[in-house]
């Protein structure tokens, strides 16, 4: 009988090593997508900007010593900047839509694969904890080697949640976050036992642990709600009406937390396709929230949203 319940306890602790490790590993070395994939849903108009518009390929040290890549697409004479960054398992290529967009308010475009994607060396994401201080190192690389009288920041998804967590650490004019998660313990509680239908109390510890034993943080470091209190910089929130991935509701709950932030729910678009299911609105937007912050001169007013 011993002998059994021995088995039985070492069957247990096997079963949830493995079931922790595997969504450890889920959430920090997922599959990569490469351009050509992340490209496909975009316009032939967006993918035309990628391919054709000239840019300089960029590319700082990591203060953990990693090589990390970027692109700039300049925009004749501007002194305006804004940087651009991806979600998890996609690169600088994902945000096509979003860089032809900027280029045509004016703006230079620095667009950066984070660590262990795209280009750039690493092994884990980190989700924003190890993610924001790359991207501090990248605001100051654009502050030293260029002309830079207005800076912004622009994540979709993960990447959301990099610079809302960069924020309060820097000095920028502004934030545009498309469907960022208000606190990594609070997604991935949601998204395992409402998406995956796993007891999500029974296996965070599990999670965590690996978390900071092989990727060092742990889920309780990466809160971009708490960074959002820490900043007065007006921050636009864009959000699908249908994103079931991150709720919509946690982009909602971070707006209300300052009278200078913005809120865009795109009707009908789920996690991170807002550029795809309607460009216009989210041009009208940060056309908008530019003036509103008077970060656009009156002659950039005349810019339109594409048809």
């Amino acid at each position: 009988m011993q002998r059994k319940w021995q088995i039985g306890l070492a069957s247990l602790f096997t079963s949830y090593y493995a079931i922790s490790y595997y969504a450890f590993k889920r959430m920090t070395r997922g599959k990569r997508k490469t351009p050509e994939m992340l490209l496909a849903p975009y316009t032939e108009e967006d993918r035309a900007f990628y391919h054709d518009v000239p840019f300089e390929h960029v590319s700082i040290q990591s203060r953990d010593d990693y090589r990390l890549y970027g692109r700039i697409y300049r925009n004749d004479a501007s002194t305006k900047w804004i940087v651009f960054v991806h979600g998890y398992t996609a690169s600088h290529s994902f945000m096509a839509p979003h860089l032809a967009m900027f280029h045509r308010l004016g703006y230079n475009l620095l667009a950066v694969d984070l660590r262990s994607h795209g280009e750039s060396e690493g092994i884990y994401a980190s989700y924003g904890y190890h993610e924001k201080i790359d991207m501090i190192d990248w605001i100051e690389w654009l502050k030293i080697n260029e002309s830079v009288d207005q800076i912004g920041l622009h994540g979709v998804s993960m990447g959301a949640a990099t610079v809302l967590q960069t924020t309060p650490l820097t000095d920028v004019d502004f934030v545009i976050a498309e469907c960022p998660f208000d606190d990594m313990g609070h997604l991935m509680r949601y998204q395992l036992k409402e998406l995956h239908r796993i007891p999500a109390e029974l296996f965070l510890p599990g999670i965590n642990y690996f978390l900071w034993s092989r990727a060092g943080f742990t889920m309780k470091q990466v809160q971009p709600k708490k960074a959002v209190t820490e900043t007065t910089t007006p921050i636009l929130f864009v959000h699908g009406s249908k994103d079931d991935f991150v709720p919509t509701w946690m982009s909602v709950e971070m707006n209300a937390l300052n009278r200078q932030n913005d809120l865009l729910l795109i009707d009908g678009a789920e996690h991170t396709d807002c550029m795809i299911k309607d460009a216009p609105a989210y041009e009208d937007a940060v056309n908008r929230f530019l003036r509103r912050h008077g970060l656009v001169q009156q002659s950039s007013q005349a810019v339109h949203a594409r048809p």
